[in-house]
């Protein structure tokens, strides 16, 4: 038996343009045949623009509202699905680029107000230097800079969203020359979009930390199952 985690994905309310409930999120994965969904909403500039967030500007608040997704899918899917805490952030003197992290802390969240204001090289030791995983999502897709190596635990070689042409191909190239490990996400935004990826594992994962142990032994497989990706 194998067990199916998704790494990529996102809900409306928190991501300013997801269009997917977490109600409707958990139908889809438990259809699909996922046992373990991360969660990984953005934080970005559009999170707490004035289309999205109509909280106050502290710091605590804008975390409130990031969590209450993650705790609102959490509810919807009970004992049906394990739900980890994860994001996909871009920074702000990294406009068009996004670093996914895996195990990831309400803790960690709350006591770094900063890190959306620092550079890359800075937030990859702060978030690492916690324990967390950062992996450069989509890193061919069009306007994104890729990241050196050196400041990587893994990319993204595979993402399953069909509206953009995320070039996995190069990724996955990329990947093997610099020996860097590999994941893989449906990067879902909308109802109509496939559960199409993720990794599979021999074993459940059920916490952070089993995931984190996953992730850095490679012991696990990716899924490849999107229909009518753009093509290069």
């Amino acid at each position: 038996m194998s067990y199916k985690t998704e790494l990529h994905c996102h809900t409306a309310g928190v991501s300013a343009c997801a269009h997917i409930t977490p109600a409707e999120m958990v139908e889809k994965y438990v259809a699909a045949g996922y046992t373990t969904v991360v969660l990984t909403n953005h934080i970005n500039a559009s999170t707490f623009s004035s289309e999205n967030y109509h909280g106050k500007r502290d710091w605590t608040d804008k975390m409130d509202f990031f969590l209450a997704g993650y705790h609102a899918l959490k509810e919807a899917a009970g004992d049906r699905l394990h739900i980890l805490l994860g994001a996909e952030f871009r920074l702000f003197k990294h406009t068009a680029t996004d670093y996914l992290v895996y195990g990831l802390t309400e803790e960690f969240l709350y006591t770094h107000p900063e890190i959306l204001t620092t550079g890359f090289a800075i937030f990859s030791q702060r978030v690492r230097a916690a324990g967390m995983f950062v992996v450069q999502a989509h890193p061919f897709r069009k306007h994104m800079m890729v990241t050196s190596p050196k400041l990587l635990d893994a990319i993204e070689v595979y993402n399953g969203n069909k509206r953009h042409r995320s070039h996995n191909d190069i990724a996955d190239i990329w990947a093997d020359r610099f020996q860097m490990r590999k994941t893989s996400g449906s990067d879902t935004h909308r109802p109509d979009d496939d559960a199409c990826a993720g990794i599979r594992t021999e074993t459940p994962i059920t916490t952070n930390e089993e995931l984190l142990a996953v992730l850095r032994s490679g012991n696990y497989t990716l899924i490849k199952e999107s229909t009518n990706l753009k093509e290069d």
